[in-house]
């Protein structure tokens, strides 16, 4: 009787041990345009929400990888979904390698196409979002084929504060196929609805550090609720 005391609570021990140990290596990968790369209200490269990720991460000795390489300021949702299918290499590991072996996954992506379009006047821009989002989706599902973990995706927020009948839209579709692929959706509108204070220049989505701050507090209140749960 004793040796079989013994026995469960060492497996219990080795499994505790397991767990904790497990959950302080976490593999972090950031997907998707200038917002996922962090770059400035003026074009440069500089310090966005996945960095403060990384950070937060750093701090409570969980992270173990952080790959940032499938990012770029011009990436759209059709670029990540051909990465993808051509297997897209860089430093010694594929785009699907560093899918599958994540941990946490962050993406931000579209907001370029849809700015562009509303920019340019398009009287077609609903037909135009509506296929957008037939991409994201399409998107979704190669994640999804690669990796079963937690995955946050941005949604879209307005700075100019017209066309917000658009963005609602985007928005409220987005969120469904997240909800449909159990991929948290991150809600950025309400962080900067009717809010100049993040954005220095007119011309540019991109937020400045205190933008992109806010943003990952955001992803890490997300983080934090259904790390052990289902999204």
């Amino acid at each position: 009787m004793k040796k079989i005391i013994f026995t469960i609570i060492l497996f219990l021990s080795c499994y505790l041990i397991y767990t904790l140990t497990n959950n302080n290596n976490l593999n972090y990968v950031t997907l998707g345009d200038s917002l996922s790369k962090g770059v400035t209200p003026y074009f440069a490269n500089g310090y966005g929400y996945s960095n403060y990720i990384v950070d937060y991460l750093k701090k409570n000795n969980q992270l173990n990888s952080y790959n940032d390489d499938f990012t770029s300021i011009d990436y759209r949702i059709t670029d990540l979904i051909n990465l993808i299918n051509i297997n897209y290499e860089t430093n010694n590991q594929t785009i699907n390698q560093a899918i599958h072996s994540a941990d946490i996954i962050t993406i931000s992506v579209g907001m370029q196409e849809l700015y562009y379009k509303i920019n340019t006047n398009d009287t077609n821009i609903y037909t135009y979002i509506d296929k957008m989002l037939e991409d994201t989706e399409e998107l979704f599902t190669l994640i999804r084929k690669n990796n079963n973990k937690k995955i946050y995706m941005l949604g879209y927020y307005n700075t100019k504060n017209t066309n917000q009948d658009l963005f609602n839209y985007a928005n409220i579709k987005l969120k469904e196929i997240c909800q449909k692929n159990k991929i948290t959706y991150i809600d950025t509108q309400s962080i900067f609805y009717k809010n100049t204070t993040y954005f220095e220049n007119p011309n540019s989505f991109n937020p400045n550090l205190q933008g992109y701050y806010k943003i990952y507090e955001k992803i890490i209140e997300k983080f934090k609720k259904n790390w052990y749960n289902t999204t």
